[in-house]
């Protein structure tokens, strides 16, 4: 495993996350009052705060398994009000610099520490908006056809993705998740990747694994691995699949009854942490029955002009988040053809789910959480 490329990507983001940080911290200081006792609460609260992130990337990276839950959550808000600060702090020097020209302000010496409260108190407002949003998933229906002979009249798949079980997405999330499933009774339930996160604990699957054994569509319950699930040392997240009774592709084939076919393609991450090139979607429908509908699970949503050049029928796919955190979904939207939602491309219908759960901050502004059902009929053979 290429531990040395995850490295220096946690290295590069504690620096810029430090450096940004500090701008912060210098630019609140600056708010106080002249007085010690702000300055030194200041002082000890921020740093405190800051330093949560950090201290659960060193857990990580020394792989300690020791990673206390609360660590995490708070060092994942932190990371959210960071974001926010930042772009309040910038939009203050926009009009800072703004007023040097046109001297519109008044001044405003007087009510600096007024400010920063005002600063303090929206940021917590967006911060509650989002996370209450976070943990109010939605039942998003789609309704395709695959003008395909089969005999099956028509097929109801529940797909979640990006569900970050551990630290942060824990059994209530699960059990809660798999009632809502259970209530729509899919004949299929598909993962598409991230099913786990760090903080996964042999407690923790002693309590979802009877959530998941309660949970038996027709033709059964199927995964892909996602980035979370390298990032996460595949060694230690590969039995996870197992253990709750979830068939897992990677690179790989299911033919169901004859009826379709679930292709589950591994994850790019595959080649980038240990150096294994993923399988070309020609290799994996070579042995194929195309005249049948074929279904591919690939976590990422990258190429869809290639895969539309198959014979796929749908893609379904995660990874995204759409940004998770508002004005986030901008830069993915910019990378992603699809960063959330529904499009057709030739024959083939793709999906890319906004994601069940969250990475870091249990907070989404933008977007929200979701079961996708997708409801897809067939020409009858």
């Amino acid at each position: 495993m290429k531990h040395s490329v995850f490295i220096v990507f946690v290295s590069v983001v504690t620096i810029l996350y430090t450096l940004v940080n500090y701008f912060l911290f210098v630019k609140g200081y600056k708010l106080l009052p002249d007085l010690a006792v702000y300055k030194y609460t200041y002082s000890i609260l921020f740093i405190a705060l800051a330093s949560l992130f950090i201290v659960n990337r060193v857990l990580l990276l020394t792989d300690v398994s020791f990673q206390p839950s609360i660590v995490y959550k708070l060092g994942g808000i932190w990371l959210a009000a960071v974001l926010y600060f930042l772009l309040i702090a910038l939009g203050c020097k926009i009009i800072s610099v703004a007023d040097y020209f046109l001297h519109f302000l008044p001044n405003l010496q007087p009510y600096k520490f007024k400010i920063l409260l005002s600063m303090i108190a929206l940021v917590s407002g967006i911060l509650i908006i989002g996370y209450i949003n976070a943990k109010s998933p939605q039942l998003k229906t789609i309704q395709i056809n695959i003008a395909k002979k089969t005999l099956l009249k028509s097929l109801k798949i529940a797909m979640v993705s990006d569900i970050h079980f551990g630290n942060i997405i824990g059994p209530d999330e699960i059990k809660s998740m798999l009632e809502k499933i259970k209530n729509e009774n899919p004949d299929i339930l598909i993962i598409a990747g991230d099913f786990v996160d760090e903080g996964v604990t042999p407690k923790l699957m002693a309590e979802i694994k009877p959530l998941f054994d309660s949970v038996r569509p027709k033709y059964g319950k199927i995964a892909i691995l996602g980035n979370h699930e390298y990032i996460n040392r595949i060694e230690h997240t590969l039995p996870i699949f197992g253990e709750l009774g979830i068939t897992l592709l990677r690179d790989s084939v299911l033919s169901v009854d004859g009826l379709f076919t679930v292709v589950g393609r591994d994850d790019y991450s595959s080649k980038q942490m240990y150096g294994v090139d993923r399988k070309t979607i020609k290799d994996l429908l070579k042995d194929v029955d195309t005249s049948r509908p074929v279904i591919l699970i690939d976590h990422q949503p990258f190429a869809l002009d290639e895969t539309a050049k198959y014979p796929i029928d749908l893609q379904l796919s995660g990874h995204t988040h759409d940004g998770q955190m508002f004005p986030l979904n901008l830069l993915t939207k910019a990378i992603y053809e699809v960063s959330w939602g529904y499009k057709k491309k030739g024959n083939t219908n793709f999906y890319v789910s906004s994601g069940y759960g969250t990475w870091g901050p249990r907070v989404r502004l933008g977007n929200r959480p979701e079961i996708v059902i997708v409801n897809a009929t067939f020409n009858v053979q």
